[in-house]
């Protein structure tokens, strides 16, 4: 049975940028790694129109589907729909627990997806009662 992922944005960027945590951590590295296991294994890798938006702030158009191309062409990128529900229970959440809407509207759409929410931000890990929440190294 193929296992279900949600990335946040952060692990987009990290991998589309090759980028470096702290003490030289490879960000890039761990979320490049577990694309490439994710290809291999056909597993399924979910996206919102949520993680579109942030990735715009950064990005034009035309990179973000370069981006996402060699996952829809290969199968495993899967959409997942965002509603106004799930920005509602987002807000609710996060005002709750003190954490950023738009990481727990991740949380909340990798949960509606039955993924496991891949992130390196440290604070979603408060969110452990509503997803599972890894970071790639754990993963690969």
């Amino acid at each position: 049975m193929s296992e279900r992922y949600y990335f946040d944005t952060c692990i987009w960027r990290d991998h589309y940028e090759n980028r470096f945590g702290l003490g030289g951590r490879p960000l890039g590295g761990y979320a490049t790694k577990l694309f490439i296991k994710i290809l291999r294994k056909k597993d399924n890798l979910f996206f919102s129109e949520f993680i579109i938006r942030e990735l715009k702030s950064d990005y034009k158009e035309e990179e973000i589907i370069k981006m996402l191309n060699i996952l829809f062409v290969s199968g495993v990128l899967k959409r997942v729909e965002l509603t106004e529900k799930d920005y509602k229970e987002a807000k609710s959440i996060g005002t709750m627990r003190n954490l950023p809407h738009g990481d727990v509207l991740h949380a909340i759409l990798a949960r509606k997806s039955r993924a496991i929410l891949v992130s390196q931000d440290k604070h979603l890990q408060r969110l452990r009662d509503i997803v599972n929440v890894k970071r790639p190294e754990e993963i690969i």
